[in-house]
């Protein structure tokens, strides 16, 4: 199949539709309801609502947490499709499937077609790529252009041409609009070792990137936006956007998003699944190789992500979702050089039975544990595709047909992604409080006491104004179907007029509140 496939000049559209295909899945079946989706999505609705392409804000608010391109994305989509869970998530698709084709394109330039297809098929095998792919947030654009930098700088390397050099630079540009700083301080720092590992930091070298002048492009796209940001909010969001969202998420833990120094590596080993249960014996070849340019530039971006995001005080799995696209290079490099008739994989082959056996037991009984999602856990049962398709891998593997056997993991996770996201999700969704109270809010006045689910403003595309408890009386009384949106642990100690009741109450899935809404006695 490998050989038929690469002999065809169609192939890289081939590896970019199956890429968007399984991306695009089902993008709209659930709904905005995931704490940084709603308040993205959010934000996106309220800039394209007032045609301000500066300001972002959400439930009218100033909004300091993110630059602001996935917005443009959201509200070119918007301009098309409408205000919709489709449309806000619809660009991360694009971007996560040019991400594919990319690393196809990348591979295949600088080492071999085989080693490209093992690449992209790495990728694509990766369940919480195919999430991060369905997600309203800026993460997707940030992997693309970071990814982007990394292979536009290695092609200006070995081939010294502008074309590089401005790819290079552009998407450090865009990346910085996509997430800040990160975009320029984390490639610089692969650059930096890059050059000298492989023995290349000295001017001449440096010159031939023509850093003065990438600086300048850099600048020129992304400058002018913070600075308007900058003065239309009297300095406002650099405040909390350079303060608290990047130097107070690194200098410190945030949101209770902690954890060990390894913390970031089992993150990218969970993440990479399947194939990462081959990362032992790939960065043991890859280490042995890395005087290979081609290896080097990918062993160091790997590892920098790691390490970065190792020391930084707040840990988040979408971190280091960006160093995917090169440990995926490194493992597609090694089964590309894998001979087939050879058994060094039983460990690994084994282990990945063992884990995919004992999966959905673990979920039957885990989901047992969320008191709003107990009734659900029969969902496990969907992820069958991957025990079946590791038990089937494993056969194969046993009959010496290793590439089939690879494959068939492969697929199997694709499977069990597709299960996810067209059955799993959207069922459990159904029970997010968001979705079974929003038919109660519909035409009337709405109000929220210290806290809401941002879900609600998403879906009633309007301002949601703060009350006071000492104003809920007069706010009933004004507005007789009114309802308030707060929290039952915001709620504890207050005394509530006495014609006022919980109307609805229901824990938040996959989140510690409890939503509860207060109408008037009928």
């Amino acid at each position: 199949m490998i050989k038929q496939i690469s002999n065809s000049r169609y192939y890289p559209w081939f590896v970019f539709l199956i890429a968007l295909a399984l991306y695009l899945s089902n993008l709209g079946g659930s709904s905005i309801y995931i704490l940084d989706e709603a308040k993205n999505a959010t934000c996106a609705a309220e800039m394209f609502e007032r045609s301000d392409v500066i300001v972002p804000t959400f439930n009218q608010e100033l909004r300091t947490d993110k630059p602001p391109l996935h917005y443009f994305f959201m509200m070119l989509s918007y301009s098309i499709f409408g205000v919709n869970a489709f449309a806000a998530r619809f660009f991360s698709a694009v971007f996560g499937a040019l991400t594919i084709l990319i690393t196809f394109l990348f591979v295949r330039r600088f080492h071999s077609e085989k080693a490209a297809l093992w690449s992209s098929f790495v990728l694509l095998s990766s369940i919480h790529l195919t999430i991060q792919f369905h997600l309203a947030v800026p993460d997707p654009y940030l992997i693309f252009f970071f990814t982007a930098s990394i292979y536009a700088f290695y092609a200006a390397v070995k081939e010294k041409r502008l074309s590089y050099l401005l790819l290079l630079y552009i998407s450090i540009g865009l990346g910085t609009l996509s997430k800040g700083p990160v975009a320029i301080g984390l490639p610089g720092l692969v650059f930096l070792l890059f050059l000298i590992f492989s023995k290349r930091f000295k001017w001449s070298e440096i010159s031939q990137l023509r850093p003065f002048m990438g600086a300048a492009i850099v600048l020129l796209i992304a400058l002018p936006w913070y600075i308007l940001v900058h003065l239309k909010t009297n300095g406002l969001w650099s405040e909390g956007f350079f303060l608290k969202h990047n130097l107070g998420r690194f200098s410190s833990e945030m949101e209770g998003h902690g954890g060990l120094f390894i913390l970031t590596l089992f993150f990218v080993l969970i993440g990479l699944f399947p194939f990462s249960a081959f990362i032992i014996q790939t960065l043991k070849k890859a280490f042995a190789n890395r005087k290979d340019d081609f290896t080097l530039l990918s062993l160091v971006t790997g590892i920098t992500i790691v390490v970065f995001f190792s020391i930084s005080r707040t840990k988040l799995p979408n971190y280091t979702v960006p160093a995917y696209p090169f440990f995926a290079i490194l493992i597609g490099l090694w089964l590309s050089q894998l001979k087939m008739n050879e058994v060094r994989l039983k460990g690994s082959m084994l282990g990945l039975l063992i884990f995919s056996l004992l999966l959905v037991p673990a979920l039957y009984i885990g989901i047992k544990f969320d008191p709003a999602l107990a009734h659900l856990n029969y969902l496990a049962l969907y992820f069958f595709p991957i025990p079946v398709g590791m038990l089937f891998a494993y056969f194969l593997f046993s009959r010496q047909q290793i590439k089939r056997s690879l494959q068939v993991v492969g697929l199997s996770t694709m499977l069990g992604a597709l299960s996810f996201i067209t059955i799993v999700f959207p069922r459990i969704d159904q029970e997010n409080p968001v979705a079974k109270s929003i038919h109660l809010l519909e035409g009337k006045e709405v109000r929220y006491y210290e806290k809401f689910n941002p879900s609600f403003s998403f879906y009633l595309q309007k301002e949601i104004e703060y009350l006071e408890p000492e104003q809920f009386a007069s706010f009933f009384k004004e507005y007789p179907d009114g309802v308030i949106i707060s929290t039952k642990r915001k709620l504890e100690g207050v005394a509530l007029p006495d014609d006022v009741e919980v109307a609805f109450s229901s824990r938040d899935i996959m989140e510690r509140p409890t939503t509860v809404l207060l109408t008037r006695k009928q």
